[in-house]
């Protein structure tokens, strides 16, 4: 017993001593309910067999000691019985899953005004990015390389090698599995993305008025690809234009995806008032063999275009012969947000492949989505609600795709 009481004390005082190294430590957390119901097949709203829900609670750390910091975060996802009340066993979201390491990193100064950031992390590049929308986000295992040296420039230099996706390659979604549900599902596996994972590297610069951003990046055996955009400010308008091409290459080739894709975009917004007033097109070329300019890590679920809607987003705007117009205003009514944005996608039914037919139907990329957002906090509580109504031209895909979706998030930061 003695033995036991002196362990205790000996490990007691070595954590005292590692915690008074450490400084600036904070401590972060998320609880959130993610709920989507569907009036599928002209069905009714809040059906449990047309609905998907999960529970999702996030805790992490962030310190430093010196000049090295560090971060880390567990997450978890669960049922909480919610598959006997707000949604069937085979609509659930996600199954009960035990915590899973979500962030790991640490940062380090490479020398003056270059720093080093490496591990588990969340990524904000133009073709391989983290998603938020979804109960649980997408991170990736990347050491990312930034220097300021420049005034008003960072150059970036990045490998990442892994993403908790579930895919163990860019672009290998079969798109059938967005037809009925909201996308992909976070994993505590993390897998490899591209044959060896995928290099970037970047130019970043930004005035009083004007931004300019250049990425280029390769994908091991997969493709390589460009984007740049550039901001600038007219007066009482912001405009932006976006230009990328994307080249497959090694295994993507070999299998006849041999085109490149080229996609180009302009946005403007501008505030009348107190409401917030946006505009964007955007066209992708039309080849058949080549790829959506779209969010590599999870099957181009998600854009960087502007364009992109709910769920009239990478896997639609950013899709091989689309041209997509986007309209939004947005205001507050007393502390509520609200939001309202219209998305038309347009896509010859001739330019789409045989398996999106397949998977779709005919017509299958050719659809309008309107989307009321609606925020609202409440206490401690963020609540965030979306009612959307998509239709597609053709009757058969508006019958097994079209319809309404409500969607509701709420959500508690600590």
């Amino acid at each position: 017993m003695k033995k036991i009481i002196l362990s205790v004390a000996v490990a007691a005082m070595a954590l005292s001593t590692t915690a008074s190294a450490l400084e600036d430590i904070k401590v972060n957390g998320q609880a959130k309910l993610w709920y989507e119901t569907w009036d599928k097949s002209d069905g009714d709203l809040f059906l449990k067999d047309d609905a998907q829900a999960e529970v999702v609670f996030k805790l992490g750390m962030t310190g430093k000691q010196g000049a090295v910091g560090f971060g880390v975060e567990m997450t978890q996802g669960s049922t909480m019985g919610l598959e006997n009340v707000l949604v069937s066993g085979a609509r659930t979201y996600t199954a009960n899953e035990a915590a899973y390491v979500s962030k790991a990193y640490f940062t380090a100064p490479m020398g003056a005004d270059t720093t080093l950031k490496m591990g588990r992390q969340e990524l904000n590049t133009p073709l391989a990015f983290t998603e938020k929308w979804n109960a649980q986000q997408n991170n990736f295992d990347a050491a990312v390389v930034t220097n300021n040296s420049i005034s008003n420039l960072t150059l970036l230099a990045a490998y990442v090698g892994q993403s908790n996706t579930g895919a163990t390659d860019p672009y290998t979604y079969d798109q059938v599995t967005f037809k009925d549900n909201a996308g992909w599902k976070a994993t505590n596996g993390f897998n490899q993305i591209a044959t060896n994972g995928a290099f970037a590297v970047a130019g970043l610069y930004k005035n009083d008025t004007v931004g300019v951003n250049v990425w280029a990046y390769e994908m091991s055996s997969v493709a390589q690809a460009v984007w740049a955009d550039v901001s600038v400010k007219a007066g009482p308008v912001a405009l932006k234009a976006y230009a990328s091409m994307i080249t497959p290459s090694g295994q993507l080739e070999r299998a006849g995806v041999d085109e490149d894709t080229t996609a180009f975009a302009l946005s403007a917004g501008m505030k009348a008032g107190d409401v917030k007033l946006f505009a964007a097109a955007s066209m992708v070329s039309d080849d058949l063999n080549a790829l959506s300019v779209a969010n590599v890590a999870t099957g181009g679920k998600k854009t960087k275009l502007p364009t992109a809607g709910v769920y009239t987003d990478g896997l639609y705007v950013a899709m091989p012969g689309s041209t997509a117009f986007k309209v939004k205003a947005a205001t507050k009514l007393g502390s509520t947000g609200v939001a309202l944005q219209a998305v038309m996608n347009m896509n010859d039914d001739n330019e789409v492949t045989d398996v999106t037919k397949a998977n779709f139907g005919e017509n299958a990329l050719e659809t309008t989505e309107v989307d009321l957002i609606v925020t609202q906090k409440l206490g401690d509580f963020n609540l965030k609600g979306i009612l959307m109504h998509r239709s597609f031209d053709g009757d058969a895909t508006d019958d097994a795709s079209g319809g309404i979706h409500a969607r509701v998030i709420a959500s508690v930061n600590f």
